[in-house]
């Protein structure tokens, strides 16, 4: 993960962790590879990202012949999704790891040791452990190791385990790794960033630990996530213990935004994984220009290991390259959507609701979600919400709303920041990115359909009652600066239900597509 602004909410910060880092960083272009002749059909090759939306801080690995990550969740709950593939491209998720709130989770590390599974993981700045005897769970209640830090990440050597953490900080863990043995201490200093570099800090950050070939390998994120475009990259250094001392690679920074016209900005946080057959790959998270309200998305770069045993991505290869397909055989297939007739006793894993996870508070199944209403406004209720990617896109469902309650569909980065059109058993409301509120009075109506319509940032809100026609608001909204770089907080604009106030409102036929779709 990376630098966080300050907040009055949290008492430990990113900017703290790192504010004794020296600045620095440089620059590796990716260079673009359309001339490229990568001796492959069009159609089995790749484009990235393979997970649109806000998938940050990936931590993939292999087991046999599957492929299994999880990433940051932050603010939401469920938490530590995991995600499953069969050729890194294609991903589904088939788990949780966190069945309920347990504060901010920032850039979890999944592992495997021994035959069993672990997953570390910062909560509130505080590291913890979950495990398990498989990737999909179930998945222990978090353990507290007692340790102050961010972005934990395990390596093992000669059956001593290690806790390597942000700042270049490292711990020794007890055998079971389940607890510390040793104090924290540092052992790795951040790679000089050449001084013209344009970075939001030095931030040396998100430690990814690799055993290969006779070396460990370590790579770190620098220049923090946000600000420029150029501020993120992945370093990378080896040693032959696990402990260190650590050499820098000569191909430093192995990836980073070369210039603020690329498309993917802020490239960094990467880890390396292999497939059966022995290509090699690294995953990383950008922003895409123009769309950081979509957050930090997914992207994978091919790696060739040099003859000197360092690794680098191909010089031709480029993240908006057509990269072949990891699997001979597969091909890239659309992102799911999100779409829900809610007649699964459960609820799905695309949903997940803001700073909590009660049961008590929802039923699903037999068509319909029931949502009670929770708080007074939006600013302290619970929306239950769902990360997507792409420019534009469409979102619908039924609604039925009980007297007391305000319900309806939002555009949500966070409580003092959303988007969308809510309805009570009288009237409708308008909510700008802003906080403004139009309010309309439609007089007693039984059920209506909302849809909010997403063109490239522009948003309209449409409904209609009782299956009558369609109408169109007078108002639109615009949330392009609706980002990190603006808001803080390293969220993303997603769509979402909502209910505050009294009673509960009925959901039915929650519908999303992948493009401008307005209505007849």
């Amino acid at each position: 993960m990376n630098s966080h602004h300050p907040s009055s909410t949290r008492g430990i910060t990113r900017r703290r962790f790192f504010r004794n880092a020296t600045a620095a960083s440089a620059t590796l272009a990716l260079q673009p590879s359309f001339h490229h002749a990568l001796a492959e059909e069009s159609a089995a090759g790749y484009q990235n990202p393979i997970m649109g939306g806000d998938h940050p801080d990936a931590s993939p690995i292999r087991v046999g012949d599957d492929f299994y990550l999880t990433h940051s969740s932050f603010d939401y709950a469920p938490g530590l999704l995991i995600w499953h593939s069969r050729d890194l491209i294609n991903w589904t998720p088939v788990a949780a790891a966190l069945l309920r709130y347990y504060g901010t989770i920032w850039a979890p590390y999944l592992c495997e040791y021994n035959g069993h599974f672990y997953i570390y993981f910062p909560a509130n700045n505080k590291i913890q452990v979950v495990h398990a005897v498989h990737p999909t769970g179930p998945w222990s209640e978090p353990i507290d190791l007692g340790v102050s830090a961010i972005d934990p990440a395990h390596i093992a050597e000669n059956g001593r385990r290690f806790l390597y953490t942000n700042g270049g900080q490292m711990v020794e863990l007890t055998a079971d790794g389940l607890g510390v043995k040793s104090a924290v201490r540092s052992v790795f200093s951040p790679w000089p960033i050449p001084p013209s570099t344009r970075i939001e800090c030095t931030c040396l950050e998100g430690p990814k630990l690799l055993a290969h070939g006779g070396y460990f390998y370590l790579n770190v994120a620098e220049g923090g996530t946000g600000g420029p475009a150029t501020s993120h990259s992945v370093i990378s250094a080896r040693s032959r213990h696990s402990e260190g001392p650590w050499e820098f690679s000569p191909y430093n920074p192995i990836v980073h935004t070369q210039s603020r016209d690329d498309r993917w900005l802020s490239l960094g946080h990467g880890r390396l994984v292999d497939t059966p057959d022995g290509k090699w790959y690294m995953t990383v998270h950008s922003y895409e220009n123009g769309y950081r309200t979509l957050g930090r998305q997914l992207l994978l770069l091919p790696v060739e290991w040099t003859a000197d045993g360092w690794f680098r991505v191909a010089p031709e290869i480029a993240a908006d390259s057509t990269i072949p397909m990891p699997r001979l055989g597969t091909s890239q297939q659309p992102f799911a959507g999100p779409s829900d007739d809610f007649t699964s006793s459960t609820l799905g894993l695309q949903w997940s609701f803001w700073h909590e996870y009660d049961l008590s508070r929802f039923e699903t199944g037999k068509g319909f979600l029931r949502l009670a209403a929770r708080g007074k406004d939006l600013h302290d209720t619970s929306v239950l919400t769902n990360p997507v990617g792409g420019h534009s896109y469409t979102i619908e469902a039924d609604l039925e709303v009980q007297d007391g309650c305000e319900a309806g569909l939002l555009l949500f980065y966070n409580p003092q920041h959303a988007t969308g059109i809510t309805a009570t058993s009288s009237g409708l409301h308008v909510r700008m990115g802003n906080g403004l509120v139009f309010d309309h009075q439609v007089g007693k109506f039984s059920r209506v359909t909302l849809r909010i319509v997403n063109d490239r940032q522009e948003i309209d809100f449409y409904f209609r009652f009782d299956q009558q026609a369609w109408q169109r608001s007078s108002e639109s909204a615009e949330i392009s600066g609706m980002h990190h770089n603006v808001l803080g907080d390293f969220l993303d604009v997603r769509p979402a239900l909502c209910a505050w106030g009294a009673n509960c409102a009925t959901f039915r036929n929650f519908r999303y597509w992948p493009e401008v779709n307005i209505p007849d």
